[in-house]
């Protein structure tokens, strides 16, 4: 058995987006890792381009993803009301289904209403702490 990483689009997080993750799986090739991940919840089974890239890794970068993805707020959330509890944390890793381009790159006005928390914040300020953030997130 091999260490494979492997990155999809999972959804369930607005029509036309996407969240890459990077899942971090054990088979024999890369074939069969792409089939297994497939199948994984959350990873958008209807999409031909779901699996957006495979690698082949060490037992230790395996490991550490495996971290990573135990304190991911997306792969926590559990139900719809999870992950808009959680909306404040992901919404900027979302990346448009047509255009490939990450939702924060896009045109924004200076403030929006996010939905979950019913608060108005400025958005590009919030999310450069977000990044940030994630970023300590990574590093554990």
């Amino acid at each position: 058995m091999r260490y494979y990483e492997v990155t999809a689009k999972c959804g369930h997080v607005g029509k036309g987006f996407y969240i890459p993750i990077t899942f971090p799986v054990r088979a024999k090739s890369a074939a069969e890792v792409a089939s297994v991940t497939r199948a994984f919840p959350r990873v958008k089974h209807n999409h031909k381009d779901a699996i957006l890239s495979v690698k082949e890794a060490d037992a230790d970068d395996y490991d550490d993803q495996w971290t990573v993805n135990n304190y991911d707020p997306y792969l926590m959330c559990r139900n719809r009301q999870d992950q808009l509890r959680e909306y404040d944390a992901i919404y900027y890793r979302l990346v448009e289904e047509k255009r490939d381009k990450c939702f924060f790159e896009r045109e924004l006005p200076e403030k929006a209403i996010f939905s979950g928390k019913k608060r108005i914040r400025n958005v590009r300020q919030y999310a450069r702490e977000q990044a940030s953030a994630y970023a300590m997130l990574e590093a554990i």
